[in-house]
């Protein structure tokens, strides 16, 4: 999840000074609200490649993520060859109501600021180390992205899309993979057009589930059918200015609003597979079941007439 609080452009600059805490925070908790951050109630990490600010309950947390975002930050760079020279900001939060309040979703655990190169985690909800790892690479690539692509808007669906990509799937919300919404939507034609996906999403739960699932999904489409270096050329185009229709058409040879319509199709193809074999799926127990049956009474057969010639063997010879 990204959040703006100015143009999406901005000159290129590189790490700045942790200093206070209550320079951070004060600035920091972002416009969003100051009086939800008292500078006293967070401790500061500096580490290689990454600044820390923390709850003093979170000190493991803290170490762990200054340790592990250097990691982050080379496997980003390996991923998009762009640079990632500078140290962001993490902080790391356990204060659910608080974290709330910033947010105003229940659902959202991360966040990225991409202006100031600040991620902010709800540390309460992260689940377990791995997770934390994907949301954290997750938040970072969003300032990665924005820090190169800086001369034409990244639309809220790509940023997201490729953000859960590079970060095995996993969202900045809560969100389990039962109660995947995509399928439904798929199959009732309520999925929602990118086009209403470009600069926010939508404040409702179910859509906002749904947004992340549909970005994701497009991402995985566009790499399945055109491949890896397609996407990257995409955004290697946006990199120097070109607006992102202009760069998929460029990338891929095929409009947009086709990739669209042929996402579209392609879901509603997948969903209509497991439509008819869930029709039939009664049937289809019945007839293996069936088999299942015919199969024990031939072999329970088989045993007993065994089981007879070794009683007596002199039928065998009259």
């Amino acid at each position: 999840m990204t959040i703006f609080f100015h143009s999406y452009c901005r000159p290129h600059h590189r790490t700045r000074p942790i200093t206070s805490g209550i320079h951070i925070l004060f600035w920091g908790f972002f416009i969003l609200s100051a009086q939800y951050a008292q500078a006293s109630e967070f401790n500061a990490l500096k580490g290689n490649g990454v600044n820390v600010l923390f709850s003093p309950s979170l000190k493991a947390i803290a170490e762990e993520t200054a340790q592990m975002a250097p990691k982050i930050k080379i496997e980003l760079q390996e991923i998009f060859k762009w640079p990632f020279d500078w140290n962001p900001t993490v902080i790391l939060m356990n204060d659910h109501q608080r974290f709330l309040k910033m947010t105003h979703s229940p659902l959202v655990v991360g966040f990225a600021v991409p202006k100031e190169d600040i991620v902010v985690i709800d540390a309460s909800r992260i689940g377990n180390p791995v997770n934390f790892a994907n949301i954290l690479k997750h938040e970072l690539c969003h300032l990665l992205l924005h820090e190169t692509i800086n001369k034409v808007p990244i639309p809220r669906w790509f940023d997201e899309g490729v953000a859960q990509w590079v970060a095995n799937g996993v969202m900045d919300i809560v969100h389990e993979q039962k109660e995947a919404l995509l399928p439904k939507a798929a199959f009732s034609d309520r999925l929602i057009p990118l086009g209403r996906l470009a600069n926010d999403f939508p404040r409702n739960e179910n859509e906002l589930r749904l947004a992340y699932e549909e970005s994701k999904s497009v991402i995985d489409t566009i790499i399945s059918t055109h491949g890896k270096a397609r996407l990257l050329e995409i955004m290697a185009l946006m990199k120097e200015g070109i607006p992102l229709r202009e760069a998929v058409f460029r990338a891929l040879d095929t409009p947009l609003y086709k990739i669209e319509e042929e996402w579209r199709a392609s879901l509603k193809q997948n969903i209509a597979w497991f439509a008819h074999l869930s029709y039939y799926l009664y049937e289809i127990l019945f007839a293996l079941g069936a088999l299942i049956l015919v199969y024990g009474f031939i072999k329970g057969v088989k045993r007993k007439r065994s089981y007879m010639e070794e009683e007596d063997p002199s039928e065998k010879f009259g």
